[in-house]
């Protein structure tokens, strides 16, 4: 019996060790095809590449078809959907991401959650996939990109495969609605830590920037920031230690 399709992409880029590790873990189930950004494309939402061109190479990185594509996560699941894969994959999974995507503010940005937004626009069963990663060596982990050691690690490789086997409960359901499965994994995750189904929490975050000569603002991710989260939220089950499982239905928006 042949296995499912999926397509993977990802907002921290193509040579990000996560996308890897994910990649590695579906490959046991699904037959993978990769498309994901050549560079970092966090924090870009939904953004697509409008008034530029966008190149997709194929990239040797994967035991599978893979191409790196010069956009957004939004710009490598259309273009991976509309011209590079041969038929439609029965999932998308964006993800590994580097550190959650948890509360309105953050789901709203993040570049992974809008690559699997963009497959579930297609009629794809798709999800967003996130790593929750220690606040002391988060910057240090996005920088080198290669890989990781140690509790993250061995998370990391528990995450990917229940990640899985997730995406594998989402073969064959029918999307009629825009639909994204978020979903965050703490650290440390095992084979039994529990699976909450949530929703998003809120959060304040204030101003994103700091100040610096010559009227220059740099980004500056404040130390204190202001929560309305109830215990039923994303944030607060992840803080608890638990997997968060949100459905996210765009098709909500602006109805009364």
């Amino acid at each position: 019996m042949s296995k499912p399709k999926a397509l993977v992409t990802n907002d921290d880029g193509i040579d990000d060790f996560f996308i890897k590790v994910l990649v590695e873990a579906m490959a046991e189930k699904f037959a993978v095809s990769v498309a994901a950004p050549a560079t970092d494309q966090s924090w870009i939402s939904r953004s697509i590449s409008r008034n530029r061109s966008v190149k997709a190479i194929p990239y040797k990185g994967f035991n599978c078809p893979a191409w790196s594509v010069a956009g957004t996560p939004s710009d490598c699941v259309n273009i991976a959907l509309g011209h590079l894969l041969p038929e439609k994959p029965d999932v998308v999974v964006s993800g590994i991401n580097v550190g959650y995507n948890t509360t309105i503010p953050l789901i709203l940005i993040s570049g992974t959650v809008a690559g699997a937004l963009e497959g579930a626009h297609w009629g794809i069963p798709s999800m967003a996939v996130s790593q929750l990663v220690p606040n002391k060596i988060f910057e240090d982990i996005k920088l080198r990109r290669r890989s990781v050691d140690g509790e993250l690690k061995k998370s990391l490789l528990i995450s990917a495969q229940r990640s899985t086997e997730m995406a594998l409960e989402l073969v064959g359901q029918k999307v009629e609605e825009p639909i994204v499965h978020n979903v965050n994994f703490p650290i440390p995750v095992t084979a039994e830590t529990p699976i909450v189904k949530t929703e998003p929490g809120n959060l304040y975050i204030g101003s994103l920037f700091e100040k610096r000569d010559d009227d220059t603002f740099v980004f500056a991710y404040p130390d204190e920031i202001s929560r309305s989260c109830g215990e039923n939220t994303d944030l607060v089950c992840l803080g608890r230690g638990q997997i968060s499982y949100t459905v996210l239905n765009y098709s909500n928006i602006g109805k009364l």
